[in-house]
């Protein structure tokens, strides 16, 4: 199939588990209200499931990186036309910036393997 060795590859593997950890983040934000366990434990997995989402995109990425590609680039497309009239600027390029960037590398490591 491809070298394990590929620089595209591995960068893109390594962007999107980092940017999987930074999404984590998010899910912290839980902890500082006073509810029960069960609502905690609620909210803990409602939070974490864009980062398994994530996850998920990478680990297609990096098995089939012309798929990879274009689902990072439809999500990241998707947030920013969903949400482009309720959020500042910012939001956008960081939470669909690293998703278009994944698609940009996933395109490199596709053209690199044929």
């Amino acid at each position: 199939m491809f070298s394990k060795s590929n620089k595209w590859l591995i960068a893109a593997t390594s962007i999107g588990v980092l940017y999987a950890l930074t999404l984590l983040v998010f899910a912290v934000d839980v902890f500082n209200k006073e509810q029960s366990i069960s609502q905690t434990v609620f909210d803990v997995c409602l939070h974490l499931v864009p980062t398994v989402v994530v996850l998920l995109f990478v680990f297609v990425g990096y098995k089939k990186p012309l798929i990879g590609a274009a689902i990072c680039l439809v999500s990241g497309l998707i947030y920013v036309i969903t949400g482009w009239s309720n959020m500042h600027w910012t939001a956008h390029v960081i939470i669909a910036g690293p998703l278009l960037v994944l698609s940009m590398l996933y395109i490199m490591v596709y053209k690199s393997i044929k």
